[in-house]
């Protein structure tokens, strides 16, 4: 009844209401700990409920458990508990890898795990206590279910010793999280919230919460006055009139809902007393009266709506139902009346899109005449949803209500309470029958949702099989089945009129609002006081809009008629409007009988443009679905709302969604974008527009010089802006294709990438079919200044179409041209085997113990990827195929995988490939050239783990005229953890670049840029573009011809870095003289640091290894040569990083890297100056006397006049505490360098 963990030295007050029947005693246990004690006084027993302490009315924390658990506590019995926890649980397979709130595996969550406790163990997690909820209080949270164990996830609201069920879940729901909500209803007393999770006879599998918070659960405040359509609570709460006397206690103090009968409302019912004046039909079954506590789980929900608890009553239909498979309530009779309206609240617990909830207004007893004023699908859903119809019936009638079953046993949850009829209904005292046919003279009209003037039907002179086009200039009929097929069969539209297309001019076209809370969506005229002031179809016109005003989360639904069948190219097209604060959402969601709701597309960020147009792959339906446009809004703590948050909606519409559509010519994706898109379209759902342009884009340091086609045509780029947030996308969408069929096609096109802080490009497939989106390719970080060449085989059969989207950063741009679409695979470049298409002839030998095996990671789970890279080279994408070697099933250290390629390498000069090792006791790579079985010479060799990324490595081969083929060996280390992998193996008759040796005129070499570690990338350019701010001339040719790597200091905040990463080189005797120069201009212009790493560093949890250089500050317009002297007794690598500085200018550049074996001869000097440069003439004359003349004074004043740092200096305070490193300028100014790594030594000068 009881149980607390509070700590503190001070007491605490602890109230428990007991409610038996038969004489009770009390127990109170206490448990002992390590340290500190436990003490009870002053225990009392006082008649009836206890009245809480400490509970503050009004209050509903919210959690997402990234801190702690906000005053959730576990008070389950057992091992079986909820924990607070991230990065997955410890059973295999299952657990969230990420939480909900971050999405990263940083985030923390609450889980049990179903390894704990024994079968139908539960465990239960408890809020704090709250009080005062209103009728429309809601509780949203996201769970994760997952795992062959899974038994039941519950909610229940606990009030005193009453505890009701709220929400359940049962089983797998796969390895992702889900949203769900529920209705709180009002609450008067205090209350608590119980999470209940359960598990089965399995061990495999766990579930998880996070990000909990409640909706709209605050009581309305008090007002000074109301307006004159506003109800005057005796609290002075102003409620809406319509809201009064409809059995929801809108006030908070339920004077809404006093005195009902006097004020003038007839034929209430809430059921607690029966079925009042609701009759059954003569036409279908009848409905019957259930109570929570009896009919729930199978027949009804667990609490009706007036009391919100189990003991209420509501009606249901019955269980089974034949024949028709409906059942049907019917009202007294009313009278002829104006804006009748009718409040009732309904409940529907399936899933199902043909079973269906209508409000029917009757005219005949035979009801051949009924007019459907209302109807709702049966869809998933824990809350009493209210529901609201106002009618004008012209002649004498019946409300009925009808529910029809989706065929057999009565499978869903449906009820219905609390139905009430505003006071302009008018009723039959004598409750008369209705006639057997129709009134001469008058018709009855359809319920009103709007403002627009109803239309009375007239007399229909088409047949029963036709359709007749009433609106149509003189009589036009059509064949029946040509209604709500998405082609307009009649000549003003009216057969696809309540179909799902409207522009909202005269009615909503039978969507409507079906939101649950204050705010809803409403049909509107535009004017220059409403947002936006004109609407997308005429201008002056209308649209429908939703708008929020409380610094609260709040939600409104719009939803569509039940729409017909559809074709698999069919799209949805819609113009929106989002304004205000960024404060919320706009999400499209797809409901079918299948599933609850597929969400198909979502933006949460405000429009630029007054309207903005988006077209909605839906796919193919054979089924009768609906769509749903949901909004949202959740206000931060530190949001400050000054405005209004609106988002509004016009001319929806359908298209290629008739059963007989064809689909395209696939080669209507291919665009050179010389006159426009090719019907490429733009991505509303992102941030950004790709613009289409022919000249260099108009910031600096970005911009391609011309397309790609021409050199002076157009292309489509997006660019950094001081008006564009990091991280903003800009998506390009392709048409619809079909599937690719047997042999698939070659989507292929140009990109150009540059910019010291651009993001990515990325070339995804979105299947229509199943909403899943599949990373094809992706580029991270500049590129070049160069156009480059992308392609994908896309083999997917299904509809499907393609997306390009780019990622901006503070600077640089991505720019795409000349999109291709050819069938069969891609042509692979000249040499080039990257696995993509197959082994490309390579073979596994058999004198071996493994074999090494071509892969892809897209469908592994996370298990199997620990011993797998998770993306290829190619491709960058987890769809990209390359060669691992196997280690399964029993891993011997020292066992061999080899495969040799196809014998055809004769005239070759140089072989490049791409290799990735990682993880504890990694093996060895071997690489060789294979003249015959005994003939065969060892070219690359590489042991241990290389820092988790794919590496590079080339390497000349032998002589031209041999007829040679390549040899991979990999072999195994002494743990399984090690990963060994291949890809993009390249046999060229092009020289390779030297090792170790890099002057940047014609690429980076083997340098390359860390995109996931760093902030900004290196970027090569030529020294006299012009478009940037580095040196003039470059170091190599000391001219304006010659290219570098640099980086612009004036980019970035202070303290953001870039790196950029060599090749691996192999120990040497004789050590390494490692020599570059490099050029450090501005004021405050930052730091240029060294470092060195290895395999056994980086096993040790140094990321980077250690700094053995550096160099900070103005260094003048000049080069300056570096270099270290570095000795060691395992491969190693090098990786250069600029830190930014505070100043607002500035670069540092890099050129002439050399890396060759023995010791260094000489120190570091500046180059030769230009003939322009008499600064770098003085500074150099300067440097040279200083060589000859060693003395202190003339040292410090050269450092004086140059600004150069030359000092001694001391790096222990950046070393890791096994190494020493010593560093110090000897008698010939070279760097001293003294690395001490436990007992082995290592010397760098």
């Amino acid at each position: 009844m009881f149980e607390t963990w509070d700590t503190g030295n001070i007491w605490k007050n602890a109230s428990i209401t007991v409610v038996k029947s038969k004489p009770f005693q009390i127990y109170i246990e206490a448990q002992a700990g390590k340290e500190g004690f436990i003490a009870v006084d002053d225990i009392g027993f006082t008649q009836g409920p206890c009245e809480e302490i400490g509970v503050e009315s009004g209050v509903f924390p919210r959690c997402d458990f990234e801190a702690d658990t906000s005053q959730w506590k576990d008070i389950s019995v057992g091992q079986f508990v909820w924990q607070r926890d991230q990065n997955g649980t410890v059973t295999a397979n299952t657990g969230p890898s990420v939480d909900h709130t971050t999405g990263t595996e940083l985030g923390w969550y609450m889980t049990v795990e179903a390894s704990h406790g024994d079968h139908n163990s539960y465990a239960a997690l408890q809020s704090p206590a709250m009080k005062d909820a209103s009728n429309e209080c809601l509780f949203e949270f996201y769970y994760h279910m997952f795992g062959e164990g899974i038994g039941d996830l519950k909610v229940f609201l606990q009030e005193g010793q009453r505890r009701t069920p709220l929400w359940w879940m049962s089983g797998n729901h796969g390895d992702e999280w889900h949203r769900a909500e529920l209705g709180v209803g009002r609450t008067h007393q205090v209350f608590t919230l119980l999470f209940e999770a359960t598990r089965t006879y399995s061990e495999l599998g766990d579930i998880a919460i996070d990000d909990i918070s409640f909706l709209n659960c605050n009581l309305p405040g008090p007002e000074e006055s109301c307006k004159d359509d506003m109800f005057l609570c005796s609290n002075r709460v102003c409620v809406e009139s319509n809201r009064v006397c409809d059995y929801s206690d809108d006030c908070g103090d339920g004077s809404d809902e006093e005195l009902c009968d006097v004020q003038g409302y007839q034929k209430r019912c809430s059921f607690e007393q029966g079925m009042c004046s609701w009759g059954k039909s003569d036409l279908a079954t009848g409905w019957i009266l259930q109570k929570g506590e009896q009919a729930w789980p199978k027949f009804g929900p667990p609490r009706d709506h007036t009391r919100n608890t189990a003991a209420g009553h509501y009606i249901t239909p019955p269980h089974e139902l034949s024949g028709d498979r409906r059942a049907e309530i019917i009202s007294s009779t009313l009278m002829p009346s104006s804006d009748c309206t009718v409040r009732f609240y309904h409940y529907c617990q399936g899933n199902s899109t043909l079973a269906r909830l209508n409000v029917l207004l009757r005219t005949l007893r035979n009801g051949e005449d009924d007019i459907i004023l209302w109807e709702n699908a049966v869809t998933q859903s824990f809350s009493w949803q209210r529901v609201e119809v106002t009618f004008s019936p012209r002649v004498k009638s019946k409300m009925v209500l009808v529910y029809i079953g989706n065929g057999g046993a009565h499978a869903t949850q449906t009820a219905v309470d609390d139905i009430s009829f505003s006071m302009s209904c008018a009723h039959d005292p004598a409750n008369s029958e209705l006639p057997d046919t129709p009134e001469p003279t008058t018709t009855p009209t359809t319920a009103t949702t709007s403002s627009a003037p109803s239309v009375s039907p007239t007399v229909n002179p088409c047949t029963e099989k036709e359709f007749h086009c009433w609106r149509s200039d003189g009589v036009k009929c059509i064949a029946a089945a040509a209604q709500c097929n998405y082609v307009l069969d009649c000549p003003l539209g009216e057969d696809e009129q309540t179909c799902g297309p409207c522009n909202f001019e005269n009615d909503l076209c039978q969507w409507s609002d079906v939101s649950v809370g204050p705010y809803t969506w409403n049909r509107v005229k535009a004017t220059n006081t409403t947002d936006p002031p004109n609407d997308h179809t005429i201008g002056t016109g209308h649209y429908i809009q939703t708008y929020f005003l409380e610094q609260s989360k709040n939600e409104t639904v719009f939803q569509s008629p039940s729409l017909p069948i559809s074709s698999a190219y069919c799209q949805l097209l819609f113009h929106f409007h989002i304004g205000g604060e960024r404060s919320g959402n706009l999400s499209v969601i797809l409901h079918n009988e299948e599933d609850d709701g597929k969400l198909l597309w979502s933006r949460s960020r405000n429009s630029s443009t007054q309207w903005v147009t988006e077209l909605l792959p839906l796919g193919k339906h054979d089924r009768p679905y609906r769509i749903i446009f949901r909004s949202q809004t959740l206000f931060r703590p530190d949001e400050f709302l000054t405005n209004v948050q609106s988002i509004a909606l016009d001319d929806i519409s359908f298209h290629n969604c008739e059963k007989d559509y064809q689909a395209p010519d696939l080669s209507l994706a291919t665009c050179s974008f010389e006159k426009d898109l090719c019907g490429w379209f733009q991505g509303a759902a992102e941030d950004l527009d790709w613009q289409r342009w022919n000249e260099t884009t108009e910031s600096k340091n970005t911009g391609p010089s011309g397309d790609h086609t021409s050199g002076n045509g157009n292309y489509l780029y997006i660019t950094s802006s001081i008006h564009n947030r990091t991280g903003d996308k800009a998506q390009l969408k392709s048409p619809l294709s079909p599937p690719s069929g047997p042999d698939g096609y070659c989507f292929s096109f140009w990109y150009h990438i540059f910019g010291a802080n651009v993001r990515s490009l990325r070339m995804s497939i979105y299947d229509i079919s199943s909403n899943h989106v599949t990373l094809m390719w992706l580029r991270e970080g500049s590129q070049g200044n160069e156009w480059r060449l992308a392609q994908s085989h896309v083999k997917l059969q299904e509809v499907h179409q393609l997306l390009i989207e780019a990622s901006v950063g503070l600077s640089g741009h991505i720019a795409i041209d000349d999109l291709s679409v050819t069938k069969g695979a891609c042509a692979p470049a000249e040499g080039l085997c990257d696995f993509e298409e197959g082994d490309c002839g390579w073979i596994q030998q058999t004198n071996d113990n493994l074999d090494w095996i071509r892969v892809s990671d897209q469908y592994q789970n996370s298990e199997f990827l620990k011993s797998r890279p998770g993306l290829d080279h190619t491709t960058n994408t987890a769809s990209g195929y390359y060669f691992y070697m196997d280690t399964k099933p029993a891993h011997v250290q020292g066992h061999k995988a080899i495969m040799t390629s196809p014998l055809n390498i004769d005239n070759a000069k140089c072989l490049q490939l791409w290799y990735y090792m990682e993880g504890r006791g990694t093996g060895t790579l071997n690489v060789y050239q294979q003249f015959s079985d005994e003939d065969q010479s060892l070219l690359v060799t590489q042991s241990g783990g290389q820092g988790g990324l794919w590496r590079f490595a080339q390497t000349p081969l032998g002589p031209s005229g041999s007829n040679s083929r390549i040899v991979v060996e990999g072999i195994t280390g002494q743990s399984e953890e090690g990963v060994i992998a291949l890809d993009d193996v390249l046999v060229t008759n092009y020289p390779c670049t030297p090792s170790g040796q890099c002057d940047f005129e014609a690429n980076f070499c083997s340098w390359f840029n860390l995109f996931e570690v760093d902030d900004a990338d290196w970027m090569r350019v030529q020294a006299g573009t012009g478009e940037h701010a580095g040196p003039s001339v470059d170091h190599t040719s000391n001219s304006s011809t010659g290219c570098y790597i640099y980086m612009d200091s004036s980019v970035g905040r202070w303290g953001d870095a870039a790196k950029i990463l060599s090749e691996i080189f192999p120990p040497d005797s004789r050590g390494h003289c490692f020599t570059f120069w490099y050029h450090l201009y501005g004021d405050r212009v930052g730091t240029l640091n060294l470092y060195m790493n290895s395999s056994t560093i980086y096993n040790n949890g140094n990321e980077f290894g250690q700094r053995v250089w550096t160099e900070s500050g103005h260094q003048g317009d000049l080069w300056w040569r570096g270099n270290v002297y570095v000795k060691h007794k395992e491969p190693f690598w090098f990786i250069f990083e600029f830190l930014k500085g505070e100043g607002p200018k500035g670069s540092v550049a890099i050129d002439d890297i050399h890396i060759v074996p023995g010791t260094c001869d000489s120190d570091p000097t500046p180059a030769p100056p230009h003939r322009n440069d008499t600064v770098g003439i003085g500074v150099g004359v300067v440097v040279a006397v200083t060589l000859l003349v060693i003395v202190g004074a003339a040292l410090l004043m050269i450092k004086k006049i140059n600004g150069a740092n030359r000092e001694c200096v001391l790096e222990d305070d950046v070393l890791d505490r096994n190494y020493r490193l010593d560093t110090c300028m000897d008698s010939n100014g070279l760097h001293v360098i003294t690395l001490s790594t436990d007992e082995n030594d290592s010397s760098f000068i």
